[in-house]
């Protein structure tokens, strides 16, 4: 039995021997996994996704508030003294039409008051609480703050506000306008999202204290009071983010909650354990039998692709990877098939092996990868030059050998001749200069007694005689201890 048969029944082994595995455990693979999955990705993905509409939401009222800040009107009427409140009044009223926004104001940091587009509500003092938003963000290094407080025209009303520092021409803080949004967006979020996905969503402050929720929810003002939710009020109020579960009436609760800074409220989304966990086990059955089918496809393809594959890893480990040439081990095993029929049909072989002078300066001036290029530019120049039946390897690093089969010492030099000639031409441009190297060979003819390697050494002894000679130059080894220029 041939090794790729073997491989293919040890494949086919391993293949079914996990189908069988992967049976007895897919049941409790897949209710875990999707319990995993529910815990770790799903809801911390949808609590993602509704913290990124909020983020996206607020962008228009903090360049609204951006504008107002920069508006040279609000600078120049305070400058002047606050002298006509109707006219900051109109302005204020016009921006909330316009940009359909659900209040605006201005605070003057000179006289405190509180501007509104219904007129002045009030002056601001540290001594109120409801005014502790404005000395705390005047004091503060950001230019503009989110904020979630009760509008101070109707303190029944919870408001999303974007606070926005004023400062005159000169640099000086001179107080503090704004836009402000009701909540009712975040609910509407909430709503949507709680629709599509079948999830409950909630915002709570930073005591537990349920602040927005859908219009079905059912559950507590205080997650404290929560006989389930209770348990874990400490770890989501003390932690930016959490992901848990808990059992209720026999159902498992999975639980997300994420910090939202921007309110400094937590955002809760809880899924209960839903019908598709019964599916997945039916599920995990079709894509066994789905695995069945494709693993059999692919053994099918792998026997048929299976001998182009060894014949394309013969070729590997028979080719010299830079230059495309036969390697070493051709050689060994072609060379003794050369001289047999050679004698065989009384025919001449001769045995060239050619070295690059001056290849090692190239790679110590250049660097490696050019000395690169110009082995394989000349592997090129030498396959074109020579017949297909010649075999051309690359014997070294800069060294080739070429075997010449039906072709005598002299037909041999004279194609040495040609290959000396065409390398000493042949230049490769690197930056600004042309290199080149030039081509020293050493040539041998078969004789009667000569075995492989003793054909291979002629050669190289030629090929010593030729650089000994001065380089650039072919030499014939015509015996064992005599070399020809």
């Amino acid at each position: 039995m041939t090794k790729k048969y073997q491989i293919l029944i040890i494949l086919s082994l391993l293949l079914f021997a996990g189908f069988i595995t992967t049976s007895l455990i897919s049941y409790y693979t897949a209710r875990d996994s999707l319990e995993r999955e529910i815990e770790e990705s799903t809801l911390p993905l949808t609590g993602d996704n509704i913290y990124s509409e909020i983020q996206r939401d607020l962008l228009r009222p903090i360049f609204i508030s951006s504008l107002m800040s920069h508006d040279t009107f609000v600078r120049d009427w305070a400058l002047a003294g606050e002298q006509d409140p109707a006219a900051i009044t109109r302005y204020l009223k016009e921006i909330q039409a316009r940009y359909e926004t659900e209040t605006s104001f201005f605070v003057s940091d000179k006289t405190h008051r509180y501007y509104h587009p219904t007129g002045t509500l009030k002056e601001v003092s540290k001594n109120d609480p409801q005014d502790a938003w404005y000395f705390r963000f005047k004091s503060d290094l950001a230019p503009y703050e989110i904020n979630i407080d009760r509008d101070t025209a109707n303190l029944d009303s919870i408001a999303v506000f974007i606070n926005y520092k004023v400062f005159d021409y000169d640099g000086n803080f001179i107080g503090v306008v704004g836009v402000g949004l009701s909540t009712s967006v975040v609910k509407q979020l909430i709503d949507d999202y709680q629709r599509r996905f079948n999830r409950e969503i909630f915002f709570i402050n930073r005591f537990g204290k349920v602040m927005i929720h859908s219009d079905t929810y059912s559950g507590v003002d205080q997650i404290r009071n929560s006989p389930a939710l209770g348990l874990y009020a400490t770890r989501i109020l003390t932690s930016p983010s959490s992901s848990f579960s808990y059992e209720s009436e026999g159902q498992t609760i999975y639980v997300n909650s994420r910090l939202v800074p921007e309110f400094n409220w937590y955002l809760i989304v809880q899924q209960a354990n839903n019908p598709a966990s019964d599916k997945i086990y039916h599920t995990l059955i079709l894509n066994l039998i789905g695995s069945v089918i494709v693993t059999l496809v692919v053994l099918l393809l792998a026997w048929l692709t299976i001998d182009t594959f060894q014949r394309r890893l013969e070729a590997l480990a028979h080719t010299d990877k830079l230059t495309g040439l036969a390697n070493r081990q051709v050689l060994d095993r072609v060379l003794p098939q050369q001289i047999a029929q050679a004698r065989r049909r009384k025919e001449p072989l001769s045995c060239m092996i050619g070295d690059l002078d001056g290849f090692k300066q190239i790679n110590d001036t250049y660097g490696h990868p050019v000395g690169d290029q110009v082995i394989s530019s000349i592997a090129e120049l030498f396959t074109a030059m020579t017949r297909r039946a010649d075999l051309v390897c690359r014997w070294g690093g800069d060294e080739f050998l070429f075997l010449l089969p039906k072709c005598d010492r002299m037909q041999a030099g004279q194609l040495a001749e040609k290959l000396r000639e065409a390398v000493q031409s042949h230049r490769l441009r690197v930056d600004n200069d042309l290199v080149g190297v030039t081509l020293s060979v050493g040539i041998a003819e078969l004789g009667e007694k000569d075995g492989p390697d003793d054909l291979i050494l002629r050669a190289d002894h030629a090929l010593l005689a030729s650089k000994g000679a001065g380089r650039n130059r072919v030499s014939e080894q015509t015996s064992q201890s005599q070399a020809v220029d």
